[in-house]
C-alpha cells in the first residue's frame, strides 16, 4: 500500500531540503463522508454567525483525538475494537502520517512470511523515527480515483494469537536499536481470527534501521520513505533535540491561553505554529501584556489547501523555548457557557495544529479542551 520513495540529496543543499521534505506533510483530516450516520459525526459547539470561512467539518470523525498526555496515534490505538473499525474506519479515506493498514500475505496461517516481516520492520523504523503511529494487520486498503488510500474491508488473520506472538518475538530483532513502548492489541472477528494493531511511539533513541533491508525509514506524506543520507547523519549527530507541544488552557472566565511547551532535551529555536480557530473562539486583539496591538500573529484563511480560520505565529525568530519550559503566546476568548439548572454543562473545542522548529521533526495533531460550568 505504501510506496518506497528513494530520495537523493546533494550534500550542499541537504540541511534545507531535508527539513523541507519532512515539512511536506498533507492534511491528516478529510471531510466526513456524506453517508456517515449522524451518531458517528463529531459534535461541534454552537456555531457563531459569520461570513468568514469555517474550520468545522474539516476533521474526519474516524480519527478524532483527545490529547492531553496522548498523541493522535496513541489516542486512535486506545479506541480500537471491532465496532470502531467497522463503523469509523471501513469505507473512509485515510492519508496521514500515523496510520498504516496491511493485509497479511497468507492470512490463513499465523506464521510470518518475508512480506509480513518487511512491513513490520518498515513500520517500526518509520514510525519510531518520526512521530509514532499505528500499524494494523488484517485490513484491506486500496487507492481510490483520487489516488488516496481508502480502507475497503476486513481481511481477518487466522491463528491470531500465534501471529501476535510471532510479532512480539520478532520485534527486538527486526530493527536496529530497540523501540521502547511498543504495544499490541488483538481485535477478534470470530474465535482466534481477526486483526492485530501495533502502536509504535515516537522514539527518543534515534535513529532506528530496518534489519530486513538495512534502511532507515521516516513517515512523511502518508508513506514510508528511506531516509536521505543527510538526515541520517543529522539524527546521529543530534540525539538531543527539541520536542514542542501545543497546549490550550483555560485561564479565567471565557478566556483561553495558547502555549508551546518543550518536552525535548534541546532548546527549540525559531518555532512556528499554525492552528485552526474553531467556531465560537476568537483571538485577543492585543499581545499578552494587554496594551500592545497584536502583531505577532496573523489570521489566514487557507492552509495546505484546507479552507478555514487559522492563526499563524510570525514572531518565532525572536523566540527560544528551552527544555522543560513553557512559553505563552496568545490569549483566546470563548463564548459564555450557560448552566442549565443544576446540571453540569460541558463544551469541547478542538484545535488542529502544526508546529515546527529548528532541528525538530514537524508535529501536528488535534488538541481538545473541555470546559465545564
Amino acid at each position: 500500500m505504501a510506496r518506497n520513495r528513494e530520495m537523493s540529496l546533494s550534500a550542499c543543499a541537504r540541511q534545507h531540503v531535508v527539513y523541507a521534505v519532512l515539512a511536506r506533510l498533507p492534511p491528516r483530516w478529510q471531510p466526513a463522508p456524506a453517508g456517515l450516520p449522524a451518531a458517528h459525526r463529531r459534535t461541534q459547539p454552537e456555531r457563531r454567525q459569520t461570513n468568514e470561512p469555517s474550520l468545522s467539518g474539516s476533521l474526519n470523525p474516524s480519527i478524532r483525538a483527545t490529547p492531553g498526555n496522548m498523541d493522535n496515534a496513541e489516542s486512535l490505538f486506545r479506541k480500537l475494537d471491532l465496532a470502531y473499525v467497522q463503523q469509523e474506519m471501513i469505507g473512509n479515506k485515510f492519508e496521514n502520517n500515523w496510520l498504516e493498514c496491511k493485509e497479511k500475505q497468507k492470512p490463513e496461517q499465523g506464521a510470518l512470511d518475508q512480506g509480513d516481516k518487511s512491513n513490520f520492520a518498515k513500520a517500526l523504523s518509520g514510525f519510531a523515527n518520526t512521530s509514532g503511529g499505528v500499524l494494523i494487520f488484517g485490513l484491506e486498503a486500496r487507492k481510490d480515483k483520487d489516488d488516496v488510500d481508502q480502507i475497503t474491508g476486513l481481511k481477518p488473520i487466522k491463528e491470531l494469537r500465534k501471529f501476535e506472538s510471532a510479532l512480539r518475538e520478532l520485534e527486538s530483532r527486526i530493527v536496529e536499536r530497540l523501540v521502547p513502548g511498543v504495544e499490541y492489541v488483538r481485535i477478534p472477528t470470530t474465535g482466534d481470527e481477526g486483526l492485530v494493531a501495533v502502536y509504535v511511539p515516537q522514539s527518543e533513541q534515534l535513529p532506528h534501521r530496518s534489519q530486513i533491508d538495512s534502511k532507515f525509514y521516516l513517515r512523511a506524506g502518508g508513506v514510508f520513505s528511506a531516509m536521505p543520507v543527510g538526515l541520517i547523519e543529522d539524527l546521529f549527530a543530534r540525539r538531543l533535540r527539541p520536542a514542542l507541544e501545543f497546549i490550550v488552557r483555560q485561564i479565567g472566565n471565557e478566556r483561553l491561553l495558547v502555549s508551546l511547551a518543550n518536552r525535548g532535551k534541546a532548546s527549540a529555536k525559531n518555532p512556528y505554529v499554525i492552528f485552526g480557530l474553531p467556531d465560537g473562539i476568537s483571538h485577543s486583539r492585543y499581545e499578552l501584556n494587554g496594551n500592545t496591538p497584536l502583531d505577532s500573529w496573523a489570521t489566514v484563511y487557507d492552509h495546505k489547501g484546507e479552507r478555514g480560520i487559522y492563526m499563524s505565529f510570525r514572531n518565532g525568530n525572536n523566540l527560544i523555548v528551552h527544555p522543560d519550559s513553557e512559553v505563552a503566546l496568545l490569549q483566546l476568548q470563548h463564548p459564555r457557557i450557560e448552566r442549565r439548572g443544576s446540571m453540569t454543562t460541558t463544551t469541547t473545542w478542538s484545535f488542529a495544529y502544526h508546529v515546527y522548529a529548528e532541528n525538530m521533526l514537524p508535529a501536528e495533531g488535534i488538541f481538545s479542551i473541555k470546559i465545564e460550568t
